[in-house]
C-alpha cells in the first residue's frame, strides 16, 4: 500500500487463530516496541503499528525483495554483491548487539534489498540492504535455543552446547558468516545437522580465496569461544589484505 505521502510501505498483520489473544497482543506490542527503539539505516523502518477489529497491524517500509531472490538471477555473481551486503548487513548486526539484542534468524529470506528513492524527478535509485523480522530478535539475557527457525542454520552450540559453548549473540556471527558464503559461492547452500557438527561450513569456507577464506571460516568455527567476537570484527577481516588474512588462516592449532 502507499501513504499520502506517496510512500511505499508494507502490511504485516497478526490475527489470534485459536492462539490466546493476549499472547498475539503481547508479541505485536513487542516486536513494535523493538522497531522503534531500534530505528537505523540498515533494519527496516516502522511507520505506524495499531490494533483494529482483533487484529493487529504493523506498517513497515516496503522492500524490493529478499536477498534469496539475488540466487534466481541468471548467471548471478554473489562475490560481487557480498562486500556491499555484508557492509549494510554488518553495520545492522553491530547495531542490535549494542543495544544487547540478539536476531537469531538472519538468512537470506530476513534480508531485504530496497530501492532509495530519489526526491528529485528522476528514475534513478540506489539499493539498500536491510534487516528485518526483528520480531523474533531476544535480549541477551533472553536467547533462547529455540529461537532460531530454521532448521538447516542452526549453529552447532544449539544442538550440543556442553561441547561448541553457550548460546549467545556469536549465533548472528554464525548465521552471517553462513549467507556470506553463500554469496561467495554463488548459489544457495544448506547443511546437514551431521555436516553442521563436522563443521562442513566452515571447511567451505577454507576453500575460497583470500581474504574471505579467513573471514568466513573464523566467523563459521564451531567453537563459540574462537569464533568471530563482533560484527565489526567481521567486517575487518572481510576487508584484510590477502597476504595478513592468509598468514592468520595458516596459524597452527586454531580450534574448529
Amino acid at each position: 500500500c502507499n501513504d499520502v505521502w506517496e510512500n511505499a510501505l508494507a502490511v504485516r498483520f497478526l490475527k489470534p487463530l485459536g492462539l490466546p489473544y493476549e499472547k498475539i497482543r503481547a508479541s505485536a506490542e513487542a516486536e513494535f516496541a523493538k522497531l522503534v527503539a531500534l530505528r537505523h539505516p540498515n533494519i527496516t523502518y516502522i511507520y505506524d503499528a495499531f490494533e483494529y477489529r482483533d487484529t493487529f497491524y504493523i506498517i513497515t517500509e516496503r522492500c524490493f525483495c529478499p536477498a534469496s531472490r539475488l540466487f534466481s538471477i541468471k548467471n548471478f555473481d554473489g562475490k560481487i554483491w557480498l562486500m556491499p551486503i555484508a557492509r549494510c548487513l554488518l553495520q545492522a548486526i553491530h547495531f542490535l548487539h549494542i543495544n544487547n539484542l540478539v536476531h537469531q534468524d538472519i538468512h537470506p529470506g530476513n534480508v531485504f534489498t530496497a530501492f532509495v528513492k530519489d526526491e528529485m524527478p528522476s528514475d534513478a535509485k540506489a539499493i539498500q540492504f536491510k534487516v528485518a523480522d526483528l520480531g523474533v530478535a531476544k535480549f541477551f539475557h533472553e536467547v533462547d535455543a529455540k529461537n532460531t527457525r530454521a532448521q538447516w542454520m542452526l549453529p552447532p552450540e544449539v544442538v550440543r552446547p556442553e561441547e561448541f559453548g553457550p548460546v549467545d549473540y556469536h549465533t548472528d556471527l554464525y548465521h552471517v558468516g553462513l549467507f556470506l558464503l553463500q554469496l561467495a559461492l554463488s548459489k544457495e547452500a544448506t547443511f546437514t545437522l551431521e555436516e553442521v557438527l563436522a563443521g562442513k561450513p566452515r571447511q567451505l569456507a577454507e576453500t575460497l580465496p583470500p581474504p574471505l577464506n579467513f573471514a568466513l571460516e573464523k566467523a563459521l568455527r564451531r567453537h563459540v569461544p574462537y569464533r568471530t567476537s563482533s560484527a565489526m570484527e567481521l567486517w575487518r577481516d572481510l576487508r584484510a589484505s590477502p597476504p595478513t588474512a592468509l598468514l592468520e588462516l595458516q596459524t597452527p592449532c586454531t580450534p574448529q
